[in-house]
């Protein structure tokens, strides 16, 4: 039975992908739809049986043109399914020993059980109770078997209390009623920490009754919750909760068919790459080979041509010739210089001529020190020889010293260039 749900931090779960493009609901004797964007179904269908030829049937009829390409998650009632409370070992808490410790229980949990089930569990939450959920084999390869029959793909089948379940990781109670049972549950950071299941032809028996009450009385107004008692409530409900998946039942047959299409899939890209590969080499050799025609071409043109080679070389090196005293005449980066004067000359001190010619730099200005800026002039590397240009003098009125200083640029070689380009005649 349920005790009263506390409210602890609820855990934030990894939200995983939904798992299905279409959602069909199982109520009574009624197939109903989930609301989707891209769905266009037919009015909902009616059952007699809920076999998994007249599942299958009524689905295509409710889906007219849904493809094998389009998932289907069936929602079936509670009753398909079996629930076991679990307390679990802090070692069983990852994904894939959780499943086979609650397997190796399965004779305890459902003592004379000899079927092939299928399992759905998740952790509990700040180690509470849980539950897991049990559906046979047969039953869903009957359905998925039924549903490929008519051109459908089953990929999942949930318990239809889940359906409703909220989008977000917080505490819910629902309970689901229909002509033959009630189904109450409690949800709690996407884990069911209860689960209770029962016939209405039991609960005509007051022991069953008084338990029933008391389960529903357990339901309170600070925690969601919502009661389903008639085909009107489950119509119009939006896709399941992406939480809703972790307690998803997927037939054996449902998973090799997806590890088909993967391979089919990864055979396809193959082959597209393969033929992409070969395209390339076709369409490399092709150009490959009208290379070496365009090449031939041109030899045969060259060999043909009345140019002479020999004279358009001596053309271009009278032309060098000509343009060399332009070309090679020794810059004087002024700029670079005044940047550097810039970046040396204390605030103290400022500059009052600048005076640059072939490669010889005057300055005069005012400084409180002349002597201190000879020395910083004479440890810059793009510069040498450098020496007073007039005598240091004091003008009325000024503290600062007028000094002059002249140096050569290193890079510049007047000298050298006037050799090589006018050898016969004097600087």
């Amino acid at each position: 039975m349920f005790k009263r749900v506390k409210k602890p931090q609820v855990k934030k779960r990894w939200k995983k992908t939904v798992n299905c493009d279409i959602c069909l609901i199982v109520y009574g004797t009624t197939l109903l739809h989930a609301k989707h964007q891209n769905l266009i179904a037919q009015p909902d269908e009616s059952l007699i049986k809920l076999t998994a030829s007249e599942l299958a049937a009524a689905a295509q009829r409710l889906l007219p043109r849904t493809t094998k390409q389009s998932r289907i998650a069936l929602a079936l009632p509670a009753s398909e399914f079996v629930a076991t409370q679990l307390k679990l070992p802090p070692a069983a808490m990852t994904k894939q020993n959780l499943k086979n410790v609650v397997n190796l229980q399965l004779p305890t949990l459902l003592p004379g059980m000899t079927e092939p089930l299928l399992l759905a569990v998740q952790a509990p939450v700040d180690r509470e109770q849980t539950y897991a959920l049990w559906m046979p084999t047969k039953r869903a390869e009957e359905l998925w078997q039924a549903f490929d029959k008519v051109g459908l793909f089953l990929a999942s089948i949930l318990p239809r209390p889940l359906v409703v379940l909220p989008h977000t990781a917080t505490h819910y109670q629902l309970c689901d009623e229909d002509d033959s049972t009630i189904t109450c549950l409690s949800w709690s950071g996407n884990v069911i920490q209860h689960w209770s299941h029962s016939s209405k032809l039991d609960c005509e028996s007051p022991e069953f009754s008084q338990q029933l009450d008391e389960v529903l009385a357990t339901f309170t107004d600070d925690i969601q919750q919502t009661h389903k008692k008639n085909v009107n409530d489950w119509e119009e409900l939006p896709v399941p909760a992406a939480a809703a998946y972790d307690y998803a039942f997927f037939p054996p047959s449902a998973i090799a068919h997806r590890a088909i299409e993967t391979q089919k899939k990864r055979r396809r890209r193959l082959i597209a790459v393969m033929v992409l590969f070969l395209a390339a080499i076709g369409v490399g050799i092709y150009f490959a080979i009208d290379y070496e025609k365009r090449l031939k071409q041109r030899l045969a043109d060259l060999k043909h041509s009345t140019i002479n080679v020999s004279q358009l070389r001596a053309q271009v090196g009278e032309i060098e010739e000509m343009i060399g005293p332009i070309k090679d005449f020794p810059q004087q980066q002024v700029v670079a210089v005044l940047e550097v004067l810039d970046n040396l000359i204390p605030k103290d001190s400022w500059i009052v001529s600048f005076q640059i010619e072939a490669g010889v730099i005057k300055l005069e200005g005012y400084s409180p020190s002349p002597t201190q800026l000879i020395e910083m002039l004479s440890k810059q590397p793009q510069i040498y020889n450098v020496e007073q240009s007039r005598d240091t003098t004091q003008e009325r009125g000024k503290k600062e010293l007028r000094f002059g200083i002249s140096f050569q640029l290193k890079k510049f070689d007047l000298e050298a260039y006037w050799s090589e380009y006018f050898p016969d005649k004097r600087q």
